[in-house]
């Protein structure tokens, strides 16, 4: 019997309690209706969008499963709950950031649904670093579920594609207009040791935003090869020097207007490329926004001026 076995019997002992006094289970999709929706009311009730709140539902769908699973134990590792805190950090640990702590302040249980969605709404308000203001000001699907999976869920292996279709799969169930948009269809190339071109320049100026030192000259040398492994160790990413989806969602930032550096520089380069007249200055400016935007209209992407992984995966070839 593992440790995590008790914690499982509860979940099946609760549902067994269910067959026996009302004779009946609820088939899978009607128990994704009941979790799902539910925490997609309650960020909608906290005065998100329907847009803003598919998205992090979508998170924790591909966190722990559909329905959400407050009792989600992840195999040989720390994630818990329906966000998968760690356990020796935000589950259980950090001080006055961890989920324990606060089901207790109300003596909830640590495995009840209320207390796990108070608890992300909890780390949302208060702490800043976990991307409230940036979730409160995407206007996609698309927007809102990166944002919540870089600042907020800050995971290894993101598959964040997944969680883009499991946000818009909530939202065309639960919300009340509209698709949400955020579904064109983009794809980024892998890049290894060998390649050069527009692509490799683009992630040599991401690596370069990361704190590695390397040239964006388009060209996958040892130096970038070492820099790609550097960024793929400290991340928890396999070191394999390859640069496919997982590397690359790791690597792409959300920027918008107001945002500056050598992600900026690497995005305007794109955007020259793709024919628009801009000073690469790393200041994404009016100029700048115009320019997505028009990008965004003439590629059947989501129009909010937001650069995402879609919006990257279209420019990026």
């Amino acid at each position: 019997m593992t440790p995590t076995t008790p914690r499982r019997a509860v979940a099946g002992l609760l549902v067994g309690v269910a067959v026996a006094v009302l004779g009946v289970v609820a088939a899978p999709s009607a128990l994704a209706a009941s979790n799902d929706e539910i925490a997609f009311d309650y960020f909608v009730g906290k005065g998100l969008t329907e847009r803003q709140s598919a998205g992090i539902v979508g998170n924790l769908i591909q966190e722990s499963g559909s329905p959400i699973n407050p009792y989600a134990d992840q195999p040989g590792g720390p994630g818990m709950g329906i966000a998968q805190w760690s356990e020796g950090g935000r589950w259980d640990t950090d001080s006055r950031d961890n989920l324990v702590w606060h089901a207790g302040l109300s003596g909830s249980s640590r495995y009840s649904l209320s207390a796990q969605l108070d608890f992300t709404w909890y780390e949302l308000s208060t702490f800043s670093g976990y991307g409230l203001a940036d979730l409160r000001a995407s206007t996609s699907v698309d927007s809102a579920t990166t944002v919540f999976m870089q600042k907020f869920e800050r995971c290894g292996t993101c598959a964040t594609t997944q969680r883009i279709a499991y946000a818009d799969d909530v939202l065309a169930r639960y919300g009340t207009g509209g698709t949400g948009g955020g579904t064109t269809e983009t794809s980024l190339p892998v890049l290894r040791s060998g390649s050069s071109g527009t692509a490799v320049r683009t992630l040599q100026y991401l690596l370069r935003a990361s704190g590695r030192s390397v040239t964006a000259d388009g060209s996958f040398g040892a130096a970038t090869d070492s820099a790609v492994r550097s960024y793929q160790s400290a991340h928890g990413l396999t070191v394999d020097g390859v640069v496919g989806d997982t590397t690359w969602y790791s690597l792409l930032p959300v920027l918008r207007q107001g945002a500056s550096g050598d992600a900026v520089t690497g995005l305007q380069r794109e955007l020259v490329d793709a024919g628009y007249a801009l000073t690469v200055d790393g200041s994404f400016g009016p100029a700048t926004d115009s320019a997505v935007r028009d990008y965004q209209s003439k590629t059947g992407l989501v129009v909010d001026g937001v650069v995402g992984n879609n919006t990257w995966g279209s420019l990026v070839d």
